[in-house]
């Protein structure tokens, strides 16, 4: 099976190489975001959030790196038998390939890797404790996914990105895994030249 979908995505991607819109050189500015859902004591559901500003620029006809920063609150955590959130800071620096790459679609791969800061707090800075401390540090972040551009004139742009993210606590030695899973991302996209 893994043979069959590497060799559909090569003949894909070969067949469809043809097809390009993104010039070498072109900028582009993309603001994101995606819903983060979680599960913590017995809140589930919607509990946190994602901004996702990025920049991007094509260093071939179909391949672009993206300069990616991220700003992620997720709420409803409990740390330490503590009702606690956590903010988080990142920059991703990502490389794109657009395997269909026409005037009005796009659709693209991609792989990332890069490094923030967490921190926890209380939701009573009163209730603060050693865990929220230990807790807060570096982390990694890890994406690899897909997506499409859907552009309605030449500048402008709907974005929508399927990734598998991995996001890691690099400085805590009691909990390691923040984040493994899907996060779909939505956002709007602009041609700066």
């Amino acid at each position: 099976m893994r043979k069959f979908l590497l060799l559909l995505a090569f003949t894909t991607f070969t067949v469809l190489s043809g097809f390009t819109q993104s010039k070498k050189n072109d900028l582009k500015l993309t603001i994101a975001g995606l819903p983060l859902f979680g599960n913590s004591g017995d809140y589930k559901g919607l509990n946190g959030f994602v901004i996702k500003p990025g920049l991007g620029y094509y260093i071939s006809d179909k391949t672009s790196l993206e300069l990616n920063f991220s700003y992620a609150a997720m709420n409803n955590l409990i740390v330490g038998n503590v009702d606690s959130y956590y903010q988080s800071y990142a920059f991703v620096p990502t490389v794109r390939n657009n395997f269909i790459n026409n005037t009005k679609f796009r659709v693209f791969a991609e792989v990332g890797f890069g490094l923030g800061s967490i921190k926890y707090n209380a939701d009573n800075k009163d209730f603060n404790n050693y865990q929220h401390q230990t807790l807060s540090g570096g982390i990694s972040i890890m994406t690899i996914g897909f997506g499409g551009n859907y552009y309605f004139n030449d500048g402008l742009g709907l974005e929508f990105i399927l990734p598998f993210i991995n996001t890691y606590n690099i400085t805590s030695e009691q909990s390691n895994a923040i984040y493994s899973g899907i996060g779909p991302t939505i956002g709007l996209t602009y041609k700066l030249n």
